[in-house]
């Protein structure tokens, strides 16, 4: 199976982000795509009520990737940083961020979701964690224990903290015997190294501080080896 983390140079044109993720779906031979945390609107307030997903929702229509793609998302009267989960035109999933980071206007803006749990699609049971929720531990053992085998975790990770990024990334790999996609932003504050990390905490692909899409080819199978071998989620 074939993965990707896009990095993108997300900025205040809404239109501008929309259009490059659109091409790089139409271009992509992937089986699962992660873009971003809030890949359209950027982290703008002021963009927040535009989001907009349906052209990648047309996008994917002509491709046989499953998507994972962070946007602001309206529900009645309160606003959510949700993950949607997209396969052939189709949303087939999603997650809302359940840990707000404290330290700027999300928590006053978006409303925190209540729930975790794995998303059914055609490549297996996705997990999702959103950004700072890295940092918290028992979100990923949790989806491991329903069945992740894969944990996408879209992001905005700032630079001067990018090797917190970089280590949570690799430790939630290691403590959960799972692949870890993190797909990051790249702009004035935000620190790229998008990585794509094994069950063992090998990293095999990352990028560096440039718009780009890293790719990898994962095998689940592998997964449930290193379970056998190293079995230490049984204690």
């Amino acid at each position: 199976m074939r993965v990707s983390a896009v990095q993108l140079e997300t900025s205040k044109n809404v239109e501008d982000n929309v259009k490059k993720a659109v091409e790089i779906i139409e271009s992509s031979d992937a089986d699962l795509v992660v873009f971003p945390e809030l890949f359209n609107t950027g982290y703008y307030p002021e963009n927040y009520g535009r989001s907009d997903i349906t052209p990648v929702l047309k996008a994917s229509e002509y491709s046989d990737a499953v998507i994972v793609a962070g946007a602001a998302e309206v529900d009645g009267g309160d606003l959510y940083n949700t993950a949607f989960v997209i396969h052939k035109g189709r949303i087939i999933g999603r997650h809302r961020k359940t840990k707000l980071f404290p330290l700027t206007h999300e928590v006053e803006t978006f409303k925190a979701g209540n729930d975790v749990d794995v998303i059914k699609t055609p490549i297996g049971d996705l997990g999702i964690t959103i950004c700072y929720e890295v940092r918290f531990p028992e979100i990923a053992r949790k989806l491991t224990k329903l069945g992740a085998k894969i944990i996408a975790v879209p992001a905005v990770f700032p630079k001067d903290r990018i090797e917190h990024w970089r280590i949570l990334l690799k430790a939630r790999a290691i403590e959960n015997q799972v692949y870890v996609i993190g797909a990051n932003c790249i702009d004035e504050s935000c620190g790229g190294n998008s990585m794509i990390v094994d069950p063992l905490g090998r990293v095999l692909a990352e990028a560096g501080c440039k718009e780009t899409v890293i790719s990898a080819e994962i095998d689940l199978s592998f997964v449930d080896d290193v379970r056998r071998r190293y079995p230490f989620l049984d204690f």
